[in-house]
Formats: C-alpha cells, sequence, structure tokens
C-alpha cells in the first residue's frame, strides 16, 4: 500500500476514534429511547415509539420547549443587536478607555455561573423578574453578550482598513460603514456567532433552574419531571433527551457550511 494511502487510513481511523467519543453516548441515548425494556426477542421486537408518546404527551415539557425556542430566539436576537456595533467601534476606532471597557467585558465571563447566581437570583426577586420569560431573556443577553462581543470584534478587525476608510471618504458616518460596508462581509461570522449563542441559551442550566424552574421551564429543566425521589422514568429521560438534543443536531448540520466559514473567518487572509 502506498505510504500516502497509509496515512489516509490512519487519518479516518484517527477520526472515527475521535468522534465515536462524542458520537457514543448520543447514540446510547437514543437506543434507550427506542428499546422497550420488557420486550423479548430480536432487537428490532424491541423497538418502540412509546416513550416519545409518552414525553409528547407531556404538555409541561412541550410548553417548556417551546419557551426555550421563544428565549433562544429573543436572547440572541438582542445579543447580535447589541453586540454589533460595540464590537465594531472597538476594532476600528481608537478611543480614551477601550482597553478598560473591553478588559470590564472579559472580567463577565470569569466566574463560574453558580457563583453569581445567587446575586442575580435576589437581584431578579427585587426587580419582579424571578421565574418569568423576560427573566430568563435578560439573563441570558448578559451572559451571552462578553461571547458575542469578541467573536464579532475579531471579524471586524479582519477587515482590510483600506475598504472602511474609501467608506469613510465617500462621506459615509460611522453607522452607514458600519451596515453597508462592514456587516455584508462579516455575515458569515455574525452568523456563526448567533448560532453559538443560542446553542447556549438553549442549553443553558444553571440560570434557568435558579431564576425560573416553576411557571417558566426550559427544556432542560423540564427534564427533571422524569426524575423522581425513588423512581427514574428512564425510557422518557432518554426520550426527552433525543428531543432536546435533535433541534440543535439539525440547526448545525443545515448551517454546518455557513458555521465553519464563519468560525474560521480571516483565519486563511491572504
Amino acid at each position: 500500500m502506498p505510504s500516502q494511502g497509509r496515512l489516509n487510513v490512519i487519518r479516518f481511523i484517527g477520526l472515527a476514534l475521535f468522534c465515536s467519543v462524542w458520537a457514543a453516548p448520543m447514540i446510547y441515548i437514543v437506543s434507550i429511547a427506542l428499546l422497550d425494556p420488557v420486550a423479548e426477542g430480536s432487537f428490532l421486537a424491541q423497538l418502540t415509539l412509546a416513550n416519545f408518546q409518552t414525553v409528547l404527551a407531556n404538555r409541561e415539557f412541550l410548553l417548556a420547549l417551546f419557551n426555550s425556542v421563544i428565549i433562544g430566539l429573543a436572547s440572541t436576537a438582542i445579543v447580535i443587536v447589541i453586540a454589533t456595533p460595540a464590537a465594531y467601534i472597538c476594532a476600528v476606532r481608537e478611543f480614551p478607555g477601550r482597553t478598560q471597557i473591553e478588559g470590564w467585558i472579559l472580567s463577565t465571563r470569569m466566574l463560574p455561573a453558580f457563583v453569581v447566581v445567587v446575586p442575580y437570583f435576589l437581584l431578579f426577586r427585587t426587580a419582579g423578574l424571578q421565574d418569568t420569560l423576560l427573566g430568563l431573556i435578560i439573563m441570558h443577553v448578559i451572559v451571552s453578550l462578553a461571547l458575542a462581543f469578541f467573536m464579532l470584534r475579531s471579524f471586524f478587525a479582519e477587515l482590510p482598513r483600506e475598504v472602511l476608510e474609501a467608506a469613510y471618504m465617500e462621506g459615509a458616518g460611522t453607522f452607514r460603514t458600519l451596515f453597508s460596508v462592514a456587516i455584508p462581509q462579516v455575515r458569515s461570522g455574525m452568523m456563526a456567532t448567533a448560532i453559538l449563542v443560542f446553542i447556549f441559551s438553549w442549553n443553558e442550566l444553571a440560570f434557568a433552574f435558579t431564576l425560573a424552574g416553576g411557571a417558566v421551564k426550559t427544556g432542560p429543566v423540564a427534564i427533571f419531571s422524569f426524575m423522581g425521589f425513588q423512581n427514574v422514568q428512564i425510557g422518557p429521560l432518554m426520550a426527552a433527551a433525543t428531543l432536546l438534543v435533535l433541534p440543535i443536531a439539525i440547526l448545525l448540520i443545515l448551517s454546518q457550511k455557513g458555521l465553519i466559514r464563519g468560525l474560521s473567518f480571516g483565519a486563511i487572509k491572504a
């Protein structure tokens, strides 16, 4: 076998082993969700959709998924609207205090969620935002802003200065240049940022469990309804986990090319 062929086989085996580490838990979850533990016989005879039917009949879980969609879309839109002009200004303009502002934004991501969740709980309870959709949207915006800011800042920093300066010389102001010149060139990066922000919001548990979890639940919190003190509905639990992961998996598959192009924006700049 040619050396190049052997190298390709080694690469394939290495990638397969690497991917299996991430795929194995999901395969196990789906298999448990599809199997009837009391059925006997062949593997095909044990397959059932009863666990998914149980989950889909649970109105509390379906409402929680709907809440996750609303919170994710709303928080993602707000984060992009706020972070885009802020990241653009910090990337292309020099002004006093810029370094301090960026350092302060970065500091908001330095502490684990469970360290700051109690102060936020007291603050939101005082403001009347506890256990509300608005409260969770605001919380997810606060937590995701730093991620979106630094991702977008890196994208804007890669733009050719000549293009921006040409727009200024033509009489375009800062925001006209942003919307007419800069944003069209970093759309893939903005899409990648929005996807990552939405995924964080969809999967977030600490704040959703602490600041809400009563009248307002998200998907990750609602999964706990299948876990009792002395009884765990393992089949429905795995089915609920599958339904929780499925939208994100579909989103990543559909946006794979754009996500990779956005995350690698400027990495292979000529």
